[in-house]
């Protein structure tokens, strides 16, 4: 099933949330962000400590040339995205590391065993 073929996907959308509008991000943007920061760490842009100021208007200027028309910035947008992920990633790397789960890159899933 292609992206557009998803319902939700391949399209800008907003959810209603409490007094506040979230956005839900494409599954397109969201690898074009990560992209978009494998580029800045190749250009010498990561240092030790994370990466150099002005790193997230590079990410914001980049989207908007591959998005002519999003309305993605960098607070609340990219700011948020990448908060998740920081959250997310733990989690993901140590059920990785443990022998019972892996990932399968066709479906890209991750696959459990029973024991």
């Amino acid at each position: 099933m292609a992206v557009n073929e998803v319902p939700g996907l391949g399209r800008e959308s907003l959810k209603k949330s409490s007094n506040t509008t979230r956005r839900i991000w494409t599954i397109r943007e969201e690898k074009v962000l990560i992209n978009i920061l494998k580029e800045l760490v190749k250009k010498g842009w990561k240092t030790d400590n994370g990466f150099r100021i002005g790193y997230l208007n590079k990410c914001e200027d980049t989207l908007k040339t591959d998005f002519a028309k999003t309305d993605l910035q960098v607070s609340p947008h990219i700011t948020s995205k990448l908060t998740a992920w920081k959250m997310a990633y733990p989690p993901l790397v140590t059920a990785h590391t443990t022998s019972r789960v892996g990932f399968n890159t066709t479906t890209s899933q991750l696959d459990c065993t029973d024991d």
